[in-house]
């Protein structure tokens, strides 16, 4: 019985933890709250991955100019560089492998990295 009772009260601990955490408003793009609310419970791997990916999955470069550097994009985008962007914002999805987008009217390009280098669990193993 005491077993059954610290069990109970540390899932409520646990869960009550998770559930007073504040949601990123970035995800908000996505996700209703009350879905976060529950992924934040349910799958707390996944809320950490979005989170991740938030906060390291895309970035913007220079187009390599180099010999042998040639980049196939997967499309181009128009953007305002003075503005902060997610790949959320720019209704992208982060999948299995690199994705570069040409912005257009300059020589940069958005590159947004695969889920393997951004998904804690794997990061973990």
């Amino acid at each position: 019985m005491k077993k059954l009772l610290l069990a109970f009260s540390l899932f409520f601990t646990i869960g009550s933890s998770l559930v007073a955490q504040e949601i990123d408003n970035r995800l908000l793009v996505k996700y209703k709250k009350s879905e976060l609310k529950k992924m934040m419970i349910e799958n707390p791997s996944e809320y950490q991955f979005q989170i991740n990916a938030l906060n390291r999955g895309m970035f913007i470069s220079d187009i390599p100019t180099e010999k042998g550097k040639d980049i196939v994009f997967d499309g181009e985008i128009k953007l305002n560089l003075e503005k902060e962007h997610t790949y959320l914002s720019l209704g992208k999805e982060i999948i299995d492998r690199y994705q570069y987008f040409k912005i257009k009217g300059t020589n940069k390009m958005v590159v947004i990295q695969p889920r393997i280098f951004l998904d804690p669990t794997v990061l973990n193993k």
